[in-house]
């Protein structure tokens, strides 16, 4: 009976132990199917993730290229400057108040540009005397007038500018008006106005020549012609038209004349009218009959 007993017990023992070893088999298969369950879960998660992702970045607008945010920034500095507010300018005061009436005048004839001058931009001054070249009777229906316009001749700064004014007083037209058969003394040169194409009845035209006269008095001759004749005519400058005006301090044309003593000197004593007695006067006198400029002077009785 006692074996029996024990016999029974070690069944059970065996039974007991069996149950346990299939529950913990059954324990451990469900864990891993639920690991295997969260594993899928998450890679189907992350698969998601993935196309969440790629659908956001087809949705995006492509990024703006860098030149842009330049052209932005650039734009954003101009907008910038409006905000600053200009600088108020010097005032300026007027040449009147610094020198004298006098000085002034005599300056205002005074060019200091050296720009090239075309024949519609020189216009004769009233002070400027006009000479006849060819008179209206002897060019049959042509005359021509000439001066000299004391204007700096740009071909050629050693020549002096001689503007000419042609007027058709015929009833037809004169054509090819140009220069030929020029004739000059030694040293000297002329530059020829432009042929004149066309001159219709009753207009009139303007042209500059340059002619060097080689420091003397002596005449240029030459040719006017037309498509028809040939007048023969001549310039002859006055001495005053020969000069050119050149801007000096007192000191500098002190210095130029105290070179000059003895070698072409002449002294005279005038006596002036009483409308001449003016300062401003004579100075307009002197700068009308030569190519001259006044040069600034303390003294108030000299004139240089």
């Amino acid at each position: 009976e006692q074996s029996s007993e024990e016999e029974d017990r070690k069944h059970e023992r065996k039974s007991k132990q069996q149950k346990s070893d299939s529950e913990s088999e059954s324990d451990e298969e469900e864990e891993s199917e639920s690991e295997s369950s969260q594993s899928e879960s998450e890679d189907s998660e992350s698969e998601a993730e993935v196309k969440k992702k790629k659908k956001a970045a087809e949705s995006k607008p492509p990024s703006k290229p860098v030149k842009e945010t330049k052209k932005e920034k650039k734009e954003m500095s101009l907008l910038d400057l409006d905000d600053f507010e200009p600088t108020p300018s010097p005032q300026v005061t007027p040449v009147n108040n610094l020198l004298s009436n006098s000085l002034v005048t005599d300056l205002e004839g005074l060019s200091l540009s050296d720009a090239v001058l075309s024949p519609a931009t020189i216009t004769p001054s009233s002070a400027l005397k006009s000479f006849e070249l060819l008179h209206r009777i002897t060019g049959e229906g042509l005359s021509v007038e000439y001066c000299f316009s004391r204007q700096p001749f740009s071909p050629d700064a050693n020549m002096v500018a001689v503007q000419m004014q042609f007027t058709n007083n015929s009833t037809s037209n004169t054509k090819n008006l140009h220069m030929e058969d020029i004739k000059l003394q030694s040293g000297m040169r002329v530059k020829e106005f432009p042929e004149i194409e066309l001159l219709p009845a009753g207009e009139t035209a303007t042209a500059v020549m340059g002619i060097d006269f080689c420091d003397s008095t002596q005449a240029a001759n030459f040719q006017l012609c037309t498509h028809t004749r040939k007048f023969f005519v001549s310039i002859q400058p006055p001495v005053g038209e020969l000069m050119r005006p050149v801007f000096l301090t007192e000191n500098e044309f002190k210095k130029e004349q105290g070179q000059l003593m003895g070698m072409n000197e002449i002294t005279e004593k005038l006596t002036l009218d009483t409308k001449c007695r003016n300062e401003h006067v004579i100075v307009q006198r002197v700068t009308t009959a030569a190519n001259l400029s006044r040069v600034p002077c303390g003294s108030d009785q000299e004139c240089r």
